[in-house]
């Protein structure tokens, strides 16, 4: 159920996406004080975590919480998963009750509780049921819908081909591609140049997703690939100003230097306080123990600190630590490469 006013919102939001960055839907990292501290880092489009369909039919509150979001958050994109089109459908307008700019359908996540269901990457196994559920959904909300896929479910069976037809022809408004298989999750090396053969093969704007760590990362995508824009998922994890970095780097054409000590650790504390605020003390300190190891990582002498970070309660101590950490550093900064290969991997 299109409208002339969806058409000119899709329009305004590929516009404000075009060669820039957008963060990732990562579940159990992308909580709203992780997506507020990067749009403070100038990100130009945000997903939510991974949503239920079925929690959201069953009107499971812990499942409509994590669909809420600040409207500082915008553009914004809520994204669902499920197997059933029915349900994804009914999801998709609860979804919509909250006005999101976007309502993504995840046909890429490779999880073993998600694909374990017959959802995210295991949708792509059964591409006509690939297809009633884009159809569904496109028919049930006058919101905007974009889609997740991955390669196929392993390198015997590639779809991404097929499938980012079939979205495009059921009247999906934006694709992201991660071009890695189900099988290989998060491994080996994502094939870009898949992306160019989706790219090759459909009109509608085109997200690639896969290995953008660096900015150089993100303008050697945009170039081999004429991809519309680059999603950046572990690479945004504990450096949220990733983003801005691409952003200067493709505007100017130079490399642009990781930030200094004392501006990460601000960020880091920006971040420490939203969660406290939004999360509750005791939720926002655990939940933030992980992404203050993310922070960290590369800087040299922090493994004693860390180690006191991850067993302390009180925010205060945390926050004071952190503070007297960044005073009195003079250590290196180590180059980010494979940045979001080591501790908890996300899913999405």
């Amino acid at each position: 159920m299109g409208s002339e006013l969806s058409c000119v919102v899709l329009e305004s939001l590929i516009a404000q996406i075009r060669h820039r960055a957008v963060l990732a839907p990562m579940a159990g990292i992308a909580d709203q004080p992780f997506r507020l501290t990067v749009k403070r880092a100038g990100v130009s489009l945000i997903f939510t975590e991974l949503i239920s369909a079925e929690g959201l039919v069953r009107n499971s509150r812990k499942t409509f919480d994590l669909m809420r979001f600040s409207p500082l958050e915008r553009p914004i994109g809520i994204q669902l998963f499920g197997s059933r089109p029915e349900s994804m459908a009914e999801a998709a307008r609860i979804a919509e009750s909250l006005e999101p700019d976007l309502i993504d359908l995840n046909f890429g996540c490779p999880a073993r509780k998600v694909v374990n269901g017959g959802s995210g990457s295991a949708i792509l196994r059964d591409t006509d049921l690939l297809r009633h559920i884009v159809r569904d959904v496109v028919r049930a909300v006058h919101t905007p819908v974009s889609c997740k896929i991955r390669t196929g479910w392993d390198a015997a069976h590639p779809v991404a081909e097929e499938a980012a037809r079939i979205i495009e022809g059921e009247g999906a408004s934006l694709l992201t591609l991660h071009p890695r298989t189900r099988e290989q999750g998060f491994s080996g090396r994502a094939d870009w140049s898949v992306i160019a053969r989706v790219r090759a093969c459909t009109g509608i704007p085109l997200i690639g997703n896969g290995d953008i760590i660096t900015p150089e990362d993100a303008k050697r995508m945009l170039s081999e690939t004429g991809c519309d824009a680059v999603m950046v998922g572990r690479g945004a994890m504990g450096r949220p100003w990733i983003f801005r970095m691409i952003d200067a780097t493709l505007q100017s054409g130079c490399p642009v230097p990781e930030p200094p000590v004392g501006e990460r650790i601000g960020f880091c504390l920006e971040h420490y306080d939203r969660a406290l605020e939004i999360l509750g003390a005791r939720r926002g300190v655990r939940e933030m123990r992980k992404h203050i190891g993310w922070y960290l990582k590369g800087l040299s002498y922090v493994s004693r600190l860390r180690s006191r970070l991850m067993i302390m309660e009180d925010p205060e101590e945390v926050k004071k630590n952190l503070r007297e950490f960044s005073q009195t550093y003079d250590g290196q900064i180590a180059e980010e490469q494979d940045h979001g290969d080591s501790g908890a991997s996300p899913q999405f």
